[in-house]
């Protein structure tokens, strides 16, 4: 809403600045040998940020096939190594994948170089201030939000071992199977999310979530009947963490709610107005965490950051309401499956 067109050339010199990092990475493992460890993750990250960075201008002008495959690059990349593998072309290793990784970082570093040159007459270091002050209030909502939806594994190593960790990562990715059709909506519909009247986005919303908790727990229903065929760790761990595969499962469409609500928190600029709210959501579950430490368990854990993200979701759209922006239907949907699955989770398990 807050338009200011003139910044746009400016946007270039982001890609710029993301290859200060890079290259001070490749310094650091070719000259003073970086763990390939943390050389490969950093790699990583600068191809996602690109990926993102991009993605999201195609999105804006729904340029959606575009979009979705520069957000699946590095993916396409890692599957043609796979295929190379298993077509017995070369010997799968950290080395190679390495090397592809580097490969793939030098097209976005050639890229973001060839875009500075083409419109460096027009690009300002001042505007770009201006976009990076613009941003910061947005990036710290961004952090909690992404704090409070994907902590999970750390906080499972936090209060209890390595094992756990990969059970709730096992499970949290075998519910997360409908989290790719929200990221289909998101690319398809990104720039109506941001320009459609509150009232026609509460109507899809509710439904799309009514959709994705039905979709969800018919996934968590069906799974033991097919993913058995598949994996010996399902079949070895299913009976004693099924309840942690439900809570993921429901846990999964507030995941949702609470990224396709954060389109319209950004949209109306209400960023900053939650972030004290999310960070004391998140000091309230901790502390929580470790007042039930003697009792807590690996379900439990997993329900009560559960409730934390239904809670942000309730935060964002008590924001909203205080703007006169009201998504009744899309919150009360959500606090119907809420009771419902919290009732479900007690009794049965």
């Amino acid at each position: 809403k807050n338009k200011q067109p003139h910044l746009i050339p400016s946007f270039k010199l982001h890609a710029i600045i993301l290859l200060i990092p890079f290259a001070i990475n490749q310094i650091l493992f070719f000259g003073f040998n970086l763990d390939v460890s943390f050389y490969l993750a950093f790699n990583v990250s600068f191809i996602i940020a690109n990926q993102v960075f991009y993605s999201t201008q195609l999105k804006t002008h729904e340029k959606s096939t575009v979009a979705i495959l520069i957000d699946s690059g590095i993916y396409i990349f890692l599957l043609v190594c796979l295929i190379l593998y298993w077509s017995k072309l070369f010997v799968l290793s950290i080395k190679i994948i390495n090397w592809v990784l580097l490969f793939y970082a030098l097209l976005y570093v050639l890229i973001a170089i060839q875009r500075f040159f083409k419109q460096r007459n027009e690009i300002s270091f001042n505007q770009y201030k201006i976009i990076l002050k613009l941003s910061v209030l947005l990036l710290v909502s961004t952090f909690l939000i992404y704090l409070i939806t994907s902590s999970g594994r750390i906080l499972v190593e936090l209060f209890f071992n390595f094992e756990l960790v990969g059970v709730y990562a096992f499970y949290f990715r075998l519910a997360a199977i409908v989290v790719m059709i929200h990221q289909v909506i998101n690319i398809a519909f990104f720039k109506k999310i941001y320009t459609f009247r509150p009232r026609i986005l509460d109507k899809y919303y509710y439904l799309f979530f009514i959709f994705i908790f039905i979709l969800s727990i018919s996934i968590y229903i069906f799974a033991p009947l097919i993913v058995s065929h598949f994996s010996e760790y399902f079949n070895a761990t299913f009976e004693n963490y099924k309840a942690i595969y439900f809570i993921l499962s429901a846990q999964m469409v507030m995941w949702i709610a609470s990224a396709l609500n954060s389109n319209i928190i950004d949209r109306e600029n209400l960023a900053s107005k939650n972030n004290i709210k999310f960070l004391i959501l998140i000091v309230f579950a901790i502390a929580l965490m470790y007042i039930l430490k003697p009792w807590l368990t690996l379900s439990l854990l997993a329900y009560i950051l559960y409730s934390v993200i239904f809670l942000a979701c309730i935060i964002q759209y008590f924001s909203l309401k205080l703007k006169q922006i009201i998504f009744f239907k899309s919150a009360l949907s959500l606090t119907i499956i809420y009771l419902l699955t919290s009732a479900y989770y007690f009794l049965i398990f």
